[in-house]
């Protein structure tokens, strides 16, 4: 629901008022020069114009050439499902933003049009490379977003639960919205039948898309996925999602992701991710699979807490994205994912990596060689180069899942990692999968997958990726991941900096090791499920160096991401 305020549509052109991409800019009215009453006080048009600007349109194509008319049709049914996810989405993120975008397309002066195209890019008012400040006229986001009644507190939520300990699957479980009845006491609502009217749709273009597909692993998640949307269990649809192959067509769609939920990191997010797959390009990967199992017993852990009776198969797709939605569409594009969060399906079954090329590529070449030129050392940039970050993100997913996550804590009880650290949860394990996934190539080194030469680019280009990934803001996963690391090897001695020249060295040598003893103290505090233990290093480790503000002031005219332009939406209307 990128337009929210319409009833989707099927959607064959660029311009569908039910596509999240189906705003068409506005003209500014000329003759009002006041900006519309609906914006901050502290936002001008001007300040509008620079916030859009930060985004660097992308070109999002892929090769449909060889699909066969059937996997044009499925594609067709998931976009449409996808925007169906996006509608889900927002309300997610609070339940007004209907009502918020109904009320900008009404209003008038300067600067509507750039209100709207930054609502769309944030999905919501909130801008979120910004601390979540408003840029309208709404108040602060809550940190639950709309998964939590907006006056619940967290002591009220764990009182509760302390209250009544059989609530506590539900009230914690990825697929429920906490609510409060009559009595105004809390109760949880499972999503199949809170966004029902919803759910209903997009089960019934995913029985028709899976009615259509030819590939009989792509077909049976599709209905199975269908199903879940009612059944509101996703486990039997999880497990057929890690067990698609041989499909150009990749798709991934439901409830994944909890960032949006800064409360307690418990509650999932609507999102899809509609891919064609390229099988040779994944086939080069294969190799690294069967290695999963070695990466666990040699991470920097003690081995009391290394888990290598589970599951370590762990398919790889190198996919071009066709279209995204929902929270994969907020603010800052993914480049990469690994699903599924379940840990009963991640036990039994591992999780899959899926690498969205054409998104890796764009940010790769509008964003990170700029950052990587204008503050790293000159001896340093030649390091940064595609193929090697490109296999540093892999290892990053790759590394989503090795490590602790079913545990058991310090008073015997059995838990999960992600409901241990709560709101905590998602930066800890963003920092855990880079500063493990890093260590991990030096294993792999070690083992003669890689050279040393390429894995002293992976380490230099993640160095450059700091940069890139601490301008997402500090209210965000990945930004307070990166910061931790960037404050962490400075600390330690292993980033340099040339106050002179205004640009950061290092030696590999001190670089590994310290991102080794962070690694470790992350696998750690992960597997002893210490909440004290993770708010005490983000708190540590959380503030802008004077030296990393005056590099991201330099920074300024660099894209801090991309705005995604999926040209699916002109070729479907091509598609017979």
């Amino acid at each position: 629901m990128r337009r929210f305020v319409f009833i989707l549509v099927v959607a064959l052109n660029a311009c569908s008022p039910g596509s999240p991409e189906g705003a068409r800019p506005l003209p500014e009215s000329a003759a009002n020069a006041s900006a519309i009453p609906f914006l901050s006080d502290t936002i001008t048009p001007a300040e509008l114009d620079r916030r859009v600007a930060q985004f660097a349109p992308a070109v999002l194509d892929f090769d449909d050439s060889t699909l066969q008319p059937w996997e044009k049709q499925v594609l067709k049914k998931l976009v449409e499902a996808s925007f169906v996810m996006h509608e889900i989405f927002a309300v997610q993120v609070h339940e007004q933003i209907p009502q918020w975008r109904a009320r900008l397309e009404a209003e008038q002066g300067d600067g509507k049009a750039r209100a709207i195209e930054y609502f769309e890019l944030m999905v919501g008012p909130w801008d979120r490379l910004e601390h979540d400040l408003p840029f309208l006229e709404v108040g602060a986001k809550p940190a639950g977003a709309a998964y939590y009644p907006p006056d619940m507190t967290k002591a009220e939520f764990e009182t509760h639960l302390a209250s009544h300990p059989t609530d506590k699957a539900a009230f914690t479980g990825y697929f429920t919205v906490i609510r409060r009845d009559a009595q105004r006491r809390l109760v949880a609502i499972p999503y199949s039948e809170y966004y029902r009217t919803n759910l209903v749709r997009a089960a019934r273009l995913l029985r028709e898309a899976g009615d259509i597909a030819q590939n009989a692993s792509l077909k049976d998640f599709l209905h199975k996925r269908a199903a879940a949307f009612s059944s509101n269990d996703y486990y039997a649809s999880d497990v057929a999602w890690m067990d698609l192959k041989d499909s150009r067509v990749e798709p991934t769609i439901g409830p994944y992701e909890v960032y949006e939920d800064a409360l307690f990191g418990y509650k999932a997010a609507f999102e899809s991710f509609i891919t064609v797959a390229d099988p040779g390009a994944s086939s080069e990967l294969d190799g690294l699979k069967g290695r999963m199992r070695d990466l666990e017993r040699t991470l920097p852990l003690d081995d009391r807490h290394k888990s290598l009776d589970r599951s370590f198969e762990s398919p790889i797709r190198v996919v071009d994205v066709a279209y995204t939605s929902g929270d994969a569409r907020r603010g800052v594009q993914t480049i990469a994912f690994n699903l599924p969060n379940d840990e009963r399906v991640v036990e039994a079954k591992g999780s899959k990596k899926v690498m969205l090329r054409n998104v890796m590529r764009a940010k790769f070449d509008k964003i990170l060689t700029p950052i990587a030129q204008q503050v790293l050392d000159p001896a340093l940039t030649r390091d940064v180069q595609f193929q090697p970050w490109f296999i540093n993100v892999l290892m990053h997913e790759l590394a989503h899942g090795l490590g602790p996550k079913s545990i058991t804590t310090a008073s015997g009880e059995k838990s999960t990692v992600n409901r241990e650290l709560k709101e905590l949860y998602s930066p800890i394990e963003e920092a855990k999968a880079d500063v493990t996934g890093l260590h991990n190539l030096s294993v792999l080194q070690q083992a003669g997958v890689y050279d040393a030469d390429f894995v002293r680019r992976a380490y230099f280009g993640h160095m450059a990726d700091l940069f890139r990934a601490v301008r997402f803001g500090t209210s965000e996963a990945h930004g307070k991941a990166n910061l931790l690391q960037f404050n962490y090897l400075r600390e330690k001695g292993a980033l340099r900096y040339d106050e002179k020249s205004g640009r950061f060295s290092g030696d590999l040598a001190a670089i590994v090791d310290v991102n080794r003893q962070l690694a470790r103290e992350l696998l750690t505090l992960q597997a002893e499920g210490s909440y004290a233990k993770a708010q005490d290093l983000l708190t540590r480790y959380g503030n802008e160096r004077p030296e990393l503000k005056a590099a991201l002031q330099k920074l300024r005219a660099v894209p801090v991401d991309v705005k995604p332009q999926h040209t699916i939406l002109q070729k479907m209307q091509n598609w017979k």
